[in-house]
C-alpha cells in the first residue's frame, strides 16, 4: 500500500478567490468597506498598520503583506510581554471564512451528464470536489429506483473495493474547503459511511485520509498567525506531532501551492526531521507557478533527493486534467457500473510527465 501525502500552500486555495498573503490586506479592506458596521474590528487593525508605516522613514517593509505585519508586531510584542491582540485572530478568521465559497447542490434533478454537476453546478468548485473525492477513493453507483410509478435515480458514494494507494494532506491554510465537501457528499447522497478526515489522532493506517492542518483552522478557533513566531502556540502541537508522523511514513509527498517562501523556515525543519526516520520516501514532486524561477530555486537548494521533480504549473491546471481524465477514464455507457474516482495516481503522473 503506498502512501501519499499531499502539503498544500496558499497557492492551492487561491483559484476559489481566497487571499493569500500578498493581497490579503486589500481583500480585507474590500470587505470592511463594503459593511463597514459589520466589520466594525477590522479598524483597529487597520490603524495599528497605519502605525507602524513609520518603519518606512528607515527601513524597508511591505505593509501590504499580512506576514510581514503580523511578524513585526509579534516581535514587538514578544519584547514587550504581550500577545496578538484577538481582534487580529478574528480579523484573520473572518476575511477567510468569507471568501471561501459556498458549495450548492445542483438545482433541481441531476441531468444526464451527472457526474459534471454532482458537486453543485459550479465548475472550479467540481474540480475540488473530484480532489477530495480522490483523496478517498471513492466511487458513485446510480440505482434506478420506482417513486410512484415514476423512475428517478438514487446516487450512492461509497468507497472502491481496490485500493492500492491512501492519502494524506498537511496543509497551511486555515480555510475548511476540503473539509466542507466531506459535508457536502454526506448530506446530498446516500453513501454507505459517512466520510471526513482524521483530524484529531496520529494517522493509524490510513483508511482514513489523515488531515494537518499547521497554523489551526477557523472552525476550531485556532488561529496561528503566519509570522516568524509559528511554532510557539501550544495547541498546535499536537497537530504537528501527527504531521511528522504523517511525514515519516509517506512513501510520496506532493506540494501543491507552496512557494516555499525563506520565512517558512520551520516548515523546512519538520520535513527535514521527519526524514530521519523516514522508511521509504520514493518521490518528491512540486507543483506550483512560478513566473521568475526564484521558486523552483529555493526548491532545488532545499532538496537534494535524486527523485524531485518540479511543475511550473497551477492548481487549476492540475485539477482540471484530474476532472478530465477522471470523466474519460471512468464513464460508462452502462450507468450500472460504478463510476470510480479513484484514478489520481494515474493523473498525477500524466501531469508531471509534461514536466519530466
Amino acid at each position: 500500500m503506498e502512501k501519499v501525502t499531499y502539503i498544500l500552500g496558499a497557492g492551492f486555495s487561491a483559484p476559489l478567490g481566497l487571499p493569500v498573503m500578498r493581497n490579503f490586506l486589500i481583500k480585507s479592506k474590500d470587505l470592511y468597506f463594503s459593511s463597514p458596521k459589520e466589520y466594525a474590528h477590522f479598524k483597529s487593525v487597520f490603524d495599528v498598520i497605519e502605525h507602524l508605516s513609520v518603519i518606512k522613514n528607515y527601513y524597508d517593509a511591505d505593509l501590504f503583506n499580512i506576514e510581514e505585519i503580523l511578524s513585526i508586531i509579534e516581535m514587538d510584542n514578544f519584547l514587550m510581554g504581550k500577545k496578538i491582540r484577538r481582534d487580529f485572530l478574528k480579523y484573520i478568521s473572518d476575511v477567510i471564512s468569507f471568501y471561501t465559497p459556498q458549495l450548492k447542490p445542483y438545482q433541481g434533478e441531476l441531468p444526464g451528464n451527472w457526474y459534471d454537476f454532482i458537486f453543485g453546478d459550479d465548475k472550479l468548485l467540481s474540480y475540488y470536489g473530484y480532489f477530495v473525492a480522490n483523496l478517498f477513493n471513492l466511487e458513485i453507483v446510480v440505482r434506478k429506483l420506482q417513486d410512484y410509478g415514476r423512475l428517478v435515480r438514487q446516487f450512492i458514494i461509497r468507497p472502491c473495493n481496490l485500493i492500492s494507494t491512501r492519502y494524506a494532506i498537511i496543509t497551511l491554510n486555515y480555510d475548511v474547503v476540503l473539509e466542507e465537501f466531506c459535508n457536502f457528499i454526506n448530506n446530498q447522497y446516500n453513501n454507505e459511511d459517512k466520510i471526513s478526515f482524521n483530524r484529531e489522532t496520529p494517522p493509524g493506517d490510513w483508511t482514513t485520509p489523515p488531515l494537518a492542518k499547521l497554523h489551526g483552522s477557523v472552525d476550531i478557533d485556532l488561529i496561528v498567525p503566519p509570522t516568524w513566531a509559528k511554532g510557539t502556540t501550544p495547541r498546535v502541537t499536537p497537530i504537528w506531532k501527527n504531521a511528522y508522523q504523517i511525514l515519516r511514513e509517506s512513501n510520496h509527498i506532493r506540494f501543491i501551492g507552496y512557494s516555499l517562501p525563506i520565512a517558512d523556515g520551520y516548515i523546512k525543519y519538520l520535513i527535514k526531521s521527519a526524514v530521519v526516520h523516514a522508511k521509504h520516501l520514493k518521490s518528491i514532486d512540486v507543483i506550483c507557478l512560478d513566473p521568475d524561477g526564484s521558486v523552483k530555486t529555493r526548491y532545488e537548494d532545499f532538496i537534494k533527493f535524486a527523485y524531485c521533480r518540479f511543475a511550473n504549473d497551477s492548481t487549476y491546471e492540475y485539477l482540471m486534467m484530474l476532472h478530465d481524465i477522471n470523466k474519460k477514464k471512468t464513464h460508462t455507457i452502462d450507468q450500472n457500473l460504478p463510476y470510480k474516482m479513484n484514478v489520481l495516481e494515474h493523473v498525477h503522473e500524466t501531469f508531471m510527465a509534461k514536466y519530466s
